[in-house]
């Protein structure tokens, strides 16, 4: 396999990767730039000229920009707005709005004037942004509703902790009497939020994922676990994980 980088005006830099084996190009963004497979056997020449045939195809899947200027996204549990900074600044920041409270905590995300906000790095950075006021939040959102639950299904729970991982949302250690919430969770709507939970409430008693554990988890959920794994599967993350 041989990697290389092409520059295209209108495309940006491309990374052409050479695959063996590989019968047909293939091609996905990453990260704001374009990473294009094409068969070993390809040459310089067919490269770029496929490149060019493709470049149509290529814009059709390039994914548009999350964020922009003015706009405010509603997490439920805070809310984050995204304004221009003032002249000199120049790397995206995030700080409370004035008059921020914390039961109704509203984050301001400043971008450096004079970029074009749809750049990739900036779109990256304001996802960057919004992790960090999750992680801030995290404790004081997720975990007083955990212990809720925990209570009014009377299960004892010893340790509450918050992870920072961004692929799993919940782990329980039931011979610990141990939970785990990624800070994620505080994105995902209340019922969604509260559907994590219930699951690992139940590994405290199911550690696996039995028929028994699927009853004792969709009766926590007052019988939507189907609706709510369907929801979560399908559910718009408003950050980059």
């Amino acid at each position: 396999m041989a990697t290389f980088r092409i520059s295209h005006p209108t495309l940006g830099e491309v990374t052409v990767i050479r695959r063996t084996g590989s019968g047909k190009l293939s091609a996905r963004w990453i990260n704001g730039k374009l990473r294009v497979n094409i068969p070993a056997h390809a040459t310089d020449k067919d490269i770029l000229r496929a490149i060019e045939h493709h470049k149509a195809d290529f814009e059709a899947i390039r994914p548009k920009p999350r964020y922009a200027i003015g706009q405010t996204i509603d997490c439920h549990n805070f809310r984050v707005t995204i304004v221009l900074g003032k002249p000199g600044q120049t790397k995206p920041d995030i700080n409370l709005a004035t008059g921020a409270s914390s039961s109704d905590p509203h984050f301001i995300i400043t971008l450096p004037d004079g970029r074009n906000p749809e750049e990739p790095e900036l779109q990256q950075a304001v996802s960057r942004c919004l992790h960090t006021a999750a992680r801030h939040l995290a404790p004081y959102i997720l975990l007083p509703e955990a212990r809720r639950l925990a209570e009014r299904f009377g299960l004892k729970v010893d340790k509450w902790e918050i992870a920072h991982g961004k692929n799993t949302l919940g782990t329980c250690f039931p011979t610990q009497r141990r939970i785990r919430l990624s800070y994620l969770c505080v994105f995902l709507d209340p019922e969604l939020r509260r559907y994590i939970i219930c699951h690992e409430l139940a590994h405290l008693t199911e550690p696996g994922h039995t028929p028994a554990f699927h009853r004792l988890c969709d009766s926590y959920c007052n019988g939507c676990e189907a609706i709510l794994i369907s929801r979560l599967h399908s559910f718009s993350w408003p950050v980059d994980r």
